[in-house]
């Protein structure tokens, strides 16, 4: 018996074959197996013609066509195993053909009984293997091999029918039948099995392609609902912004006006009274507000207190006087209350000239005096 390890060596380097089609990658193994068991017959067959009753010329041809063969199905081996499928199957099948035509001739084709159905053989095997390219050549060549004999059997040629049975055979026609048979048998159902189990590892894989772009749909569909809900946060938080920065513009104009208070005490009289520190932005909000109240020409006095103003620096002053001015230019009398002793030092020391603007101490005084 054959040992394990010899055995595993064997299975192992069997498959150690890398073809780019899975199908193809499957059916290696097979056809590797095919082309040794191949090879092994040959080598026992080469010295069976020597040990059998037959003639010395018909032994030397049997051995010459085993010798043929050999080499082809060799040659069909190295192909295979560097990885061109297709090319070792269409030489493995043109080395059955071979094979039969010598068959073929030996018997003759008056006789040839199952060595006719042998030409089955190369033509399934490749066209199952190799597709309609192997099946073509399987057909042509084996064509070819009986055209071939058929022309030499008509010419009554001594090389055709050297094998040839003088009785019924019944035997050897079974025999071939069976043996061809199960050749064929053996590689179709090989063949479908390698094909039903790729087809279902295909639809498998499909299946798991279909399972994951499903998880992937439901994926992209939450991360779409999630950003169209951020997107509608982001957008609700906008328009949140957007009222927020309109109210505060709103405050901001009721702020500036509240900073330019305008209190009418009679007709044609203006009380603005001032309240905290005053810049640049407060002081055009000051001159266009009393401009603009006074407009109408109804005012004629307008008393500006100054008292709840902390600091006058040069800036204030000239923003006071040039309201004080342009007043002045629309008729409008314009007095000053509530200079605290600390603005009054400072107006003198940065030499601001009041002269054109009548003081008063407090607001009392200054209503007094218009009446």
């Amino acid at each position: 018996m054959v040992p394990t390890s010899m055995l595993q060596r064997l299975h192992t380097w069997l498959y150690a074959v890398t073809m780019k089609d899975p199908l193809e990658q499957r059916q290696s193994f097979l056809v590797q197996t095919f082309l040794l068991a191949l090879i092994g017959v040959s080598l026992l067959a080469l010295p069976l013609p020597f040990l059998t009753a037959v003639q010395p010329g018909i032994a030397l041809g049997l051995t010459a066509l085993v010798l043929i063969e050999l080499p082809l199905y060799i040659l069909a081996l190295v192909v295979l195993r560097r990885g061109h499928f297709t090319s070792a199957i269409i030489l493995t099948s043109v080395s059955v053909v071979v094979l039969c035509t010598g068959i073929l001739f030996s018997t003759g084709t008056r006789s040839s009984g199952a060595t006719m159905f042998t030409f089955a053989l190369p033509i399934i095997f490749a066209g199952l293997l190799a597709g309609g390219r192997g099946a073509f050549w399987s057909i042509g060549l084996s064509a070819l091999g009986i055209g071939m004999v058929l022309a030499l059997e008509v010419t009554g040629s001594t090389l055709v029918g050297f094998a040839t049975p003088h009785d019924a055979n019944i035997g050897g026609v079974m025999g071939g039948f069976l043996s061809v048979a199960t050749v064929l048998g053996f590689f179709v159902a090989r063949f479908g099995r390698t094909l039903r189990d790729t087809l279902y590892e295909s639809l498998r894989h499909e299946q798991e392609v279909a399972a994951q772009r499903d998880a992937l749909e439901a994926v992209v569909d939450a991360r779409t609902a999630e950003l169209r809900s951020a997107l509608a946060e982001v957008e609700t938080r906008m328009q949140a912004q957007a009222e927020m920065l309109e109210e505060i513009s709103q405050q901001r104009e009721a702020i500036r006006e509240l900073s330019v208070p305008l209190l009418p005490v009679d007709a044609q009289t203006l009380v603005l009274p001032l309240v905290g520190a005053l810049d640049s932005a407060r002081l055009d909000a000051l001159q266009g507000r009393t401009l603009d109240a006074l407009e109408g020409g109804q005012i004629r006095r307008l008393i500006m207190d100054v008292s709840g103003v902390p600091l006058v620096d040069s800036q204030v002053a000239l923003g006071l006087l040039n309201t004080v001015r342009a007043a002045r230019l629309l008729g409008v009398l314009v007095t000053l209350a509530g200079i605290r002793p600390e603005v009054a030092q400072a107006m003198v020391g940065l030499g601001l000239e009041m002269d054109e603007v009548r003081t008063f101490h407090d607001l009392e005084d200054a209503l007094r005096y218009g009446r």
